[in-house]
């Protein structure tokens, strides 16, 4: 039986007096995001992601209450906004599929996490917006396509923030193909998927990874589109 939004509430108002919390986008009191920072999440300014050579689909731009409760997810383990931004995810992911017009749903390929990382949060977390955004559109009646992780990342890889352009090439590189997953993307057209675009480096190299085995990459989906800062001089 679903939950009230009435019953909803007064939960969220017995876990608050039982574990203080606050908003992450805003510190407000008894809520890990409050009613106005939800509404702004869902309000977000479209992100606008560069020419990629491959259709690109963003939600919004990773910034505001969007970026902070992305970062708490990732960061901070509040895996409960899991189902909010995957709602979110969902719009460009439905945009994606319905640009592909192929008879065959095309296959779901959410971008790698370092091991590391997985470790430490105990998830991977595009897999977890992945998961969340398809499950919003299932109830909306959308079939289910195949979703495959089908890239890891190689030794030597750090994660990306703080790297220069240069540095995110080479680091987005080290990037290798699951050797269970070719077979099952030979021949597939692939939508790939990621959380933030930066310099565009990560995908990139996802892309050309999955064509060297046989797929084709009809679109790039990311949740969130991050601000490129202007080149030296300018």
């Amino acid at each position: 039986m679903p939950i009230t939004p009435i019953l909803h509430e007064l939960l969220l108002d017995l876990l608050a007096l039982l574990w203080p919390t606050e908003c992450v986008g805003c510190g407000a009191a008894d809520r890990e995001c409050c009613a106005s920072c939800l509404r702004a999440l869902r309000a977000a300014r479209p992100g606008h992601p560069p020419q990629l050579g491959t259709p690109c689909f963003a939600r919004a731009e990773y910034a505001g209450v969007m970026r902070a409760v992305l970062v708490a997810l990732k960061h901070g383990g509040r895996v409960r906004f899991a189902r909010e931004l995957g709602a979110q995810l969902s719009v460009p992911l439905h945009a994606a599929r319905a640009q592909c017009g192929a008879a065959r749903p095309p296959v779901i390929v959410p971008a790698p996490s370092r091991p590391a990382s997985v470790r430490r949060r105990g998830f991977r977390h595009v897999e977890l917006l992945v998961a969340a955004a398809l499950r919003a559109q299932r109830r909306r009646g959308s079939p289910m396509p195949t979703v495959l992780r089908a890239l890891r990342t190689t030794r030597g890889r750090r994660g990306q923030v703080g790297l220069g352009p240069a540095e995110r090439a080479r680091n987005a590189g080290l990037l290798g193909l699951r050797r269970t997953a070719r077979a099952a993307l030979r021949g597939r057209e692939v939508i790939l998927v990621d959380d933030v675009l930066t310099t565009g480096a990560t995908v990139l190299a996802a892309r050309d990874t999955l064509t060297a085995a046989g797929a084709r990459v009809v679109a790039i989906v990311v949740l969130c589109v991050a601000e490129r800062a202007p080149p030296p001089g300018n």
